[in-house]
């Protein structure tokens, strides 16, 4: 029956029931004879673990030396050598210092099988109910002080790094792993005992039935103010021993005890702690008065800081760290940081709903507290670094007493219920290997949680977890679920993650192993996480995860820009369309306008006709055949000028000022001697530009009939052609009996002009097809007494090319 096996050198060695063997050259050959348990290889030697005893043989099978050893299981690694007998277990560490653990010092009371030692530190011990884990060797623990109770009350450590603890019924002098108990038993009649200090060699101790000096010489009374009071504290300091009491402070010296209060003036109070900063400042706490501070040579009353009140039924005890910094300790509302830049808090859920005991302060700044839950640590004094020790052997969370607390250079010394807890702070706070973070799930909610795979297009190695995916963007509600890979401190690990495209700031998550993202917007993502232990650096970046969120459909570039190519044509056509009905809208209202314009101007040529042919009959009736055949030939010329202007829009002024003459020599022959004219035309005039024809005769015509007609003598009409800027300005002026003197003669005789009106809806029109660009106005020319001097008509219109 074979019991193990190791292989060396090319060598495989056989623990079997009937002895130690060893396969080489393809035959196996007898070592030793006797049941072999368990083989370690060493570097340069073979432990070879035999009932009741271990022997050691070098790799060419001599044996070396043997030991009388009852162990059921060793175990050999670069840092440890382990070996379990009976209920203990011995530990060797490399640096040669010795450890056995057994139900005394915490070791939980089982039946052992077997031990191992992980590459983090961590021992494993098995047994037939199941695994027992040995996390951390720098704690040890003291349980069996006294017969009455284990519970310490005080703790200090001399020079010779002896601890001493108060207990209930004396004292306990702990030296080179071994603890010795000062009862009523064996001399120590004192009873209890609350406070405990080292002072020029002796030990002192504050008990029930007074202050207890410890010497060489043996235990003797020290008379104190007061009598039997009780000593609640004492700390040694500037070759001082200080000591807190009922009735105040006071101080050890040269043989004599001083009464501090009674010389500083310090209010009466009970001093429940003390504490001494790093610069040598010293902090009394009392129960009713605050906090005494003794600072640059003098005392200090200290009732409130920041604004807080200092009260014993706020603060259950503190630590000072130099004159102007000081933590302090709750039951209920956790820890207060009091400093010059102020008061900062951190609540008592930090710290699991715990009532700080007892606080004290090390060497590199971290705060140590002791709970009615265990032992916390304010890594470096950092607020977001809050450490619970772990459940290790002999720490099991066990509650903490009052003012039993101490960090007395590399330990820290802690007072619980059950005994004595001794932490070797180099060891503890040691560079530990990094724990290794795995993904461990991805699920997509508001969708079947297998359908995952269905969108991915690879899976990760191990994990098998799907890899590459790319989601429709109304599947972006993700969970990714990992984890820390260590067996050291796993409570104390903590994650932080981030989301790579959506946001680069890290989301600290505590001990939560999950991150959530919900409303995943369409893009390229990154998941990333690290882990870390509470007061440790960050690993670096253990767990990337790609993915991709799609875009939809209508979020696409090709769908975009068939939206835009779509919607552009649409307006596109839209407009056209629109421009197209208005273009027709403006043909057909044009084609009104100058229908309109040339029935106007139709009517105005049988007015001109009517007139005409009364002017020749009247010539006929007065038997002048001559002047009418002359007026004739005139009137057939301004006819067909008329004609071939009529059935344009515009034509040029050349044309009207021919039509204006042709029709003025007309009426000066038909009203002989009553007018001269004169027609003057703009030298700047271009022969392009346009007038709408016989717009000007109607005004010409009202001037020569109801103007200059009346007059008794002859008179004078000028009509003169101006262009200015883009503006055609026509302007006809008369010297007649002016527009007044005209309506009187007109009512007389009932006569409407018939041209006057025509003309006036023809500007109408041209107002309406020139954008408001055409003006009339009419002016009343006076002479000096107030007499009419004629009229003035100007007409404006824009200076349209033809």
């Amino acid at each position: 029956m074979v019991n193990h096996l190791q292989v060396k050198d090319q060598k495989v060695w056989i623990a079997a029931k009937k002895g130690l063997k060893v396969l080489r050259d393809n035959a196996i050959h007898l070592v030793d004879s006797g049941e072999v348990l368990k083989l370690v290889a060493g570097e340069k030697e073979l432990y070879a673990l035999f009932r009741g005893e271990l022997r050691v043989y070098d790799y060419s099978g001599q044996h070396l030396r043997t030991r009388v050893a009852p162990w059921k299981d060793i175990f050999l690694s670069e840092d440890y050598g382990l070996a379990l007998a009976n209920g203990e277990l011995t530990i060797r560490k490399q640096a040669g210092k010795l450890i056995k653990l057994s139900d005394e010092n915490g070791l939980p009371q089982q039946d052992y099988k077997g031990c191992y030692a992980d590459d983090n530190g961590v021992i494993w011990l098995f047994s037939n109910k199941g695994l027992v884990k040995l996390e951390s060797l720098d704690w040890r623990t003291y349980t069996d002080l006294g017969s009455a109770s284990s519970q310490v009350f005080g703790i200090c450590q001399d020079k010779e790094n002896s601890i001493y603890t108060g207990l209930v019924s004396g004292f306990a002098h702990v030296q080179n792993g071994a603890a010795k108990v000062y009862d009523r038993a064996n001399g120590f009649p004192y009873g209890l005992t609350l406070s405990i200090a080292a002072f020029e060699g002796d030990i002192w101790l504050g008990t029930e039935n007074g202050l207890i000096r410890k010497s060489e010489r043996g235990f003797q009374e020290v008379r104190t103010p007061g009598g039997g009071d009780f000593v609640f504290s004492m700390k040694n300091s500037s070759n001082r021993l200080w000591l807190g009491m009922g009735a105040g402070l006071f101080s050890y010296s040269n043989g004599r005890i001083e009464n501090v209060s009674q010389k500083n003036d310090l209010p009466p109070a009970t001093i429940f702690s003390i504490s001494e900063g790093q610069d040598g400042s010293l902090w009394c706490g009392t129960y009713t008065q605050g906090f005494f501070r003794y600072a640059d040579g003098e005392w200090q009353v200290l009732t409130e800081m920041n604004g807080i009140r200092l009260d014993s039924l706020r603060f259950s005890c503190f630590a000072a760290k130099n004159k102007n910094e000081l933590w302090a300790g709750s039951l209920t509302e956790g820890v207060f940081h009091f400093s010059s830049s102020g008061v900062s808090r951190i609540p008592v859920e930090k710290f699991g709903f715990a009532e700080i005991q007892s606080m004290a302060i090390s060497g590199n700044g971290s705060v140590w507290m002791g709970t009615n839950k265990g032992i916390y640590e304010i890594r470096n004094g950092n607020p977001a670094h809050i450490i619970k020790l772990p459940y290790v052997a002999g720490q099991n969370g066990q509650s903490c007493t009052p003012q039993s607390i101490a960090a007395n250079r590399d330990k820290l010394l802690v007072g619980t219920t059950e005994g004595l807890q001794v932490l070797d702070l180099d060891g503890f706070q040691s560079k530990k290997p990094e724990p290794e973070l795995i993904l461990t799930d991805i699920k997509l909610f508001l969708g079947q949680n297998n359908s995952l795979p269905e969108y991915a297009d690879d899976s990760l190695r191990f994990t098998l977890l799907p890899a590459e995916v790319r989601l429709p963007h109304d599947l972006n509600f993700l969970s990714f679920n990992f984890s820390g890979l260590t067996e050291y401190q796993k409570e104390n690990l903590q994650y932080r993650y981030r989301l790579r495209g959506q946001s680069d700031e890290w989301t600290v998550a505590g001990s939560r192993r999950e991150a959530v993202f919900p409303n995943i917007k369409p893009g390229e993502y990154t998941f990333q996480a690290q882990v870390s232990r509470l007061g440790e650096a960050w690993s670096p970046v253990q767990v990337e995860y790609q993915f991709r969120i799609l875009r939809p459909v209508w979020m696409r570039w090709w769908f975009i820009t068939f939206t835009v190519l779509l919607l552009g044509g649409l307006t596109l056509a839209f407009i056209m369309d629109r421009v197209k009905r208005v273009n027709h809208r403006l043909r057909l209202e044009n084609a009104l306008l100058e229908m309109e314009r040339k029935a106007l101007r139709l009517q105005m040529n049988p007015h001109f006709i009517f007139n005409a042919l009364d002017s020749i009959s009247s010539f006929i009736f007065k038997k002048d055949p001559e002047k009418a055949v002359r007026y004739l030939n005139n009137f057939a010329k301004l006819m067909r000028l008329t004609l071939e202007s009529s059935m344009e829009h515009l034509h040029p002024v050349e044309t009207e000022v021919s039509i204006l003459k042709n029709y003025l020599e007309l009426e000066k022959l038909r009203f002989q001697g009553k007018f001269e004219y004169h027609i003057e035309v703009d030298d700047e005039m271009d022969y392009d530009v346009g007038i709408p024809p016989m717009l000007i005769q109607p005004h010409v015509e009202n001037a020569i009939l109801h103007g200059l007609k009346p007059l008794e003598h002859s008179g004078k009409l000028d009509i003169r052609f101006i262009l200015e800027d883009d503006l055609l300005i026509v302007e006809v002026e008369d010297n007649g009996i002016g527009r007044k003197r005209a309506r009187e003669l007109n009512k007389r005789k009932d006569h409407r002009s018939m041209a006057t009106q025509i003309n006036r809806d023809r500007l109408r029109l041209l107002r309406v097809s020139m954008s408001e660009k055409v003006d009339i106005t009419i002016e009343d020319k006076l002479n000096s007494d107030g007499t009419a001097a004629g009229t003035k008509v100007v007409i404006k219109l824009p200076a349209e090319s033809i």
